[in-house]
């Protein structure tokens, strides 16, 4: 772990590449040199930002890493190493598999069956989808965006493009498998996924992340997500990466229309550092949004979890129901925010987190908050801390259960409460084995 000096000169070092990287880009070149511009004012994240008072991005990262702005050739002969880290295919999925953020052909496999959805990498869409692009490459960002987002908006030429056609389900779910770890050591991917599904359209989608190799590396990642009018997204996310060589952070913005309804399950249990900034925007009215969320520490794990559900319009639902175990001295960070503007009369929003510490040296920081500005609303929201029960304990040890097993299994009735919200039963089983394995590894 580095000793948190300030990332000026790593900020430097990107910004001299800039220039030279951009003569090569596809997309929106003035919305990619703002970003650039954005990023030379806020920088990289630091502690004095409030969002961020508990991630020091300096621990983790200094200013001798590097960033990907190219394709590394290097990557062809090490498509068997990426390969044996990729978790079995548990459903029949167009699967889309990127190697240290570079979409991987070999690996991937799009059915061809499927008329109503359309599947590129990022890179593709650049260049063949321009007008698409216009239209919805980073309009979905605020303007206040942090610095690792903008410096994403600036550099990334790889991802996910997905786009369902209106009014259509896909035969079959996509599965994105994200495999890093191979493509350099001390490297930054810059990845970007653009997700639009058309009015009445529906969505199964899952990400899956993963480390190949021993390299150290941090995977800077930034979704759009368009879910249009009477639409429907039901999103799953796995992170499961390397506990010492991983760091991740994730944004994803989830824009939504009239009468669409969108589901977001997160489960982390790897990475050295993790943040997750997840963001839904209630554009229009009668939306209903659900944020479930499962976060598991151990080591020195970091685990960062931050929310905002913006009800911008009337009539409007959402339910946000987040769990976090830490052991050993992992720490934990969930700060949810509501925020309810003065025309989203009829709001009905609700969010609970519950937390157990099972070591001394395990800690939690948790902030939930309620900003309203209309007052014909119904909002709650909740936050616990604690250990496991003792009595609970008690009662299992005096039935002959030993104490390592006892904790497994009230720590595990504790997370699958969480996980029995996922409907697909293939996908609960992966989320539900994911979890023992964690469990099982605290040896409590």
């Amino acid at each position: 772990m580095n000793s948190g000096v300030p990332l000026s000169e790593l900020k430097n070092k990107f910004l001299s590449e800039f220039s030279g990287f951009e003569a090569g880009l596809n997309g929106d070149l003035n919305l990619r040199r703002q970003a650039a511009d954005r990023f030379d004012i806020l920088g990289f994240p630091t502690i004095k930002n409030e969002d961020w008072k508990y991630t020091n991005v300096s621990k983790y990262i200094d200013s001798s890493w590097n960033q990907r702005t190219k394709v590394n050739p290097a990557l062809a002969p090490a498509t068997e190493l990426y390969k044996k880290s990729i978790p079995a295919p548990f459903f029949d999925s167009h699967r889309l598999v990127f190697c240290d953020g570079v979409f991987s052909k070999e690996l991937s496999e799009i059915k061809a069956d499927d008329t109503a959805i359309e599947l590129l990498s990022f890179a593709e869409a650049l260049k063949s989808h321009k007008s698409v692009l216009s239209e919805y490459f980073g309009k979905g960002l605020a303007a206040d965006t942090n610095g690792l987002t903008a410096l994403n908006t600036a550099f990334a030429t790889d991802g996910a493009f997905i786009h369902v056609s209106k009014g259509s389900k896909p035969k079959y779910p996509v599965h994105l498998i994200f495999v890093s770890g191979q493509g350099g050591d001390k490297y930054i991917n810059h990845i970007r996924n653009l997700v639009i599904i058309e009015e009445g359209a529906e969505l199964e989608l899952m990400e899956t992340w993963c480390s190949s190799g021993k390299n150290e590396y941090l995977d800077n990642i930034v979704s759009e997500i368009f879910v249009n009018q009477d639409a429907v997204l039901n999103h799953y996310r796995f992170q499961e990466e390397d506990t010492e060589t991983a760091r991740q952070a994730n944004f994803t913005r989830i824009i939504q229309q009239t009468g669409s309804i969108a589901s977001n399950f997160t489960v982390t249990t790897g990475g050295k550092l993790v943040r997750n900034d997840l963001q839904f925007l209630l554009n229009e009215s009668n939306c209903e949004s659900h944020l479930y969320g499962l976060y598991i520490g151990s080591e020195a794990q970091h685990i960062d979890n931050h929310t905002l559900v913006d009800h911008a319009q009337p009539n409007c639902y959402s339910n946000e129901f987040y769990k976090g175990i830490m052991a050993r001295q992992s720490a934990g960070v969930f700060n949810g925010k509501i925020m309810v503007r003065k025309d989203a009369q009829k709001t009905n929003a609700y969010q609970s987190n519950k937390n157990i510490l099972l070591s001394d040296e395990a800690k939690i920081n948790t902030k939930p908050q309620l900003e309203i500005f209309a007052n014909d609303v119904k909002c709650s929201h909740g936050a616990t801390t604690g250990q496991l029960d003792e009595e609970a304990l008690f009662y299992l040890r005096s039935r002959g259960i030993g104490a390592a097993e006892a904790k497994v299994m009230l720590t595990s009735a504790f997370a699958t409460e969480v996980l029995a919200y996922i409907k697909p039963e293939a996908v609960r089983n992966y989320a539900l084995g994911l979890v023992e394995r964690k469990l099982n590894s605290l040896g409590q």
